[in-house]
């Protein structure tokens, strides 16, 4: 059974539970009746709890109607309903500031633990691996804009992964999984980041790693969808699996971590490496966080679990929608030239300096993540609890409320692209075709890290994600590897796109077919 139908039937299996507590949202539905409600027919008995349950699975195209109806005609934010956690405050492109309010308004911090659910699935059960996020503020550090240093070992580990753990070496045609292939690339490249030589290419911590971060991220899901009073319950129980998971993972990393420590603390330098690991060691050194290998182990765990797992399902949707394009022989060629081009100017595409005039590529993995989003309603807040949020033309929110941005609605609005269902792999970079400034070409271009209130891959506002520039890269560097060392074709028609909850998920199932070129 696909994790789809698993999701579903675990959900609609809390359904009756969560009728019971319909009455308890009363307050937060008075709280917005100011404005209007899209996905709740009124005339209908238990009108709200039943537009929670049709939700489940039509989230998106309530979102994309509210979107389009009230948002898009009257600049107006307008509520959905959404099972789990209630009614939904989405707001338009001219309200998406009130994101950036001060976290005394607008909180991140509880949604975003509401969606990650980290204490049942994480076993964090005090917050503190988050609380105290040393994991990301090395992150925010090092793996922003400064990027340069990553990339002679991603294009390194690519070669390794492609030839030896895809054994991709000969010329005939191989057919395998999408998702699980890039699953290996990306937990590979990854890991080369995270953990350096030679643990990032030990298969049993990349198979265990990838089925925790599977298991976490469903499991979230379930737990977000099940009432409050009824995931300290099920939570733990959901959790069991995932537990089983990081603690295979622990038996690998902790050991590992407890020798780089020792490194550090007899300061030997010549042994001591450069990468995400050895930052959190002389973060948690510094007095930053708990120094035991333990503690440091479930922080790089986090690490690996937040950034490939996203990370795949973005280079599956690429190869899904490239491949899948109707005009994908012109993009590939086009792709194909460019990668030439660049890597006999730069003997190669392993340095900065190259991936940066990788304009079509950026732009091939923009277009991809802007027509293939990973939920419907993102980000999402919290207004405080501590007074009313205020957002102007009379509009008032009490405390506790959700509100988010239309993510998927936005990205397929034709005031801000044409033909916006369409996969366009050239759609940002044509217009600056026959360049020869790059500077000025890297200044106007979109290019894939940045972020707008018509692109929100990475989200939007205070809390856009630090890690953005090196995903960009990575993506540019394994989609300009493949494009230039082999063929691919997908096999059957793509998986269509569906939604659960606020999830959008990936195209789970997809095949293709690939080979070396001579």
């Amino acid at each position: 059974m696909s994790w789809y139908y698993y999701l579903l039937s675990v959900v609609v299996g809390v359904v009756v539970c969560s009728l019971l507590r319909k009455n308890g949202e009363r307050d937060e539905r008075e709280s917005t009746a100011s404005l209007p409600v899209i996905g709740v027919d009124s005339a209908q008995f238990l009108s709200w709890a039943r537009a929670s349950v049709r939700s489940i699975v039509s989230s998106a195209d309530i979102a994309s109607r509210g979107y389009f109806e009230v948002c898009k005609k009257f600049e107006r934010p307008f509520v959905m309903p959404s099972f789990g956690i209630g009614p939904i405050v989405v707001l338009s492109p001219s309200q998406f500031e009130v994101l950036n309010r001060s976290e005394n308004e607008v909180m991140a911090f509880p949604a975003q633990m509401e969606v990650m659910q980290p204490r049942y699935m994480m076993g964090d059960r005090d917050l503190s691996l988050f609380r105290n996020a040393i994991q990301f503020d090395v992150v925010r550090r090092h793996m922003t804009k400064d990027t340069g240093f990553f990339a002679p070992n991603t294009a390194d580990e690519l070669v390794n992964v492609f030839r030896h753990s895809l054994k991709l070496e000969r010329d005939d045609w191989q057919v395998l999984d999408i998702w699980d292939t890039c699953l290996k690339i990306i937990g590979r490249t990854a890991n080369r980041t995270f953990i350096g030589l030679p643990l990032c290419r030990d298969e049993n911590l990349l198979e265990q790693s990838t089925l925790y971060a599977k298991t976490v991220f469903q499991g979230a899901t379930m737990i977000t969808a099940l009432p409050p009073f009824l995931r300290p319950f099920l939570g733990p129980l959901i959790g069991l699996t995932a537990k089983k998971y990081a603690t295979r993972c622990m038996e690998i990393l902790e050991p590992y971590v407890q020798d780089r420590l020792l490194i550090q603390l007899q300061q030997q330098k010549e042994k001591i490496p450069n990468d995400a690991l050895q930052w959190m060691i002389e973060e948690s050194v510094k007095g930053a966080g708990e120094t035991s290998a333990s503690v440091i182990a479930q922080r790089l765990l986090i690490l690996q679990l937040v950034s490939t797992y996203t990370t795949t399902y973005a280079l599956t949707n690429i190869i899904v929608n490239l491949y899948g394009s109707n005009s994908r022989a012109d993009f590939i060629a086009g792709l194909r030239s460019e990668c030439d081009q660049v890597a006999a100017r730069y003997d190669g595409l392993s340095t900065k300096e190259a991936i940066d005039q990788l304009y079509r590529v950026d732009s091939a993995v923009r277009e991809s993540l802007r027509v293939s989003p990973f939920a419907v309603i993102a980000p999402l807040r919290m207004t405080s609890r501590d007074g009313i949020l205020d957002m102007g033309n009379g509009i008032q929110l009490s405390p506790g409320t959700r509100l988010g941005i239309p993510f998927q609605a936005v990205h397929y609005d034709d005031r801000f692209y044409d033909n916006p269902l369409d996969y366009d792999a050239f759609r940002f970079s044509r217009g600056f075709e026959g360049f020869h400034d790059n500077k000025t070409q890297t200044a106007t271009q979109q290019l894939t890290p940045n972020v707008n209130e018509s692109f929100l891959t990475f989200g939007y506002g205070r809390h856009v994600c630090p890690g953005r520039w090196y995903t960009a890269q990575t993506l540019k560097q394994v989609l300009a590897y493949i494009v230039q060392n082999h063929d691919v074709e997908l096999v059957g028609k793509p998986t269509p796109s569906r939604s659960i909850l606020n999830t959008i998920l990936p195209p789970l199932g997809s095949a293709m077919r690939i080979r070396r070129r001579n």
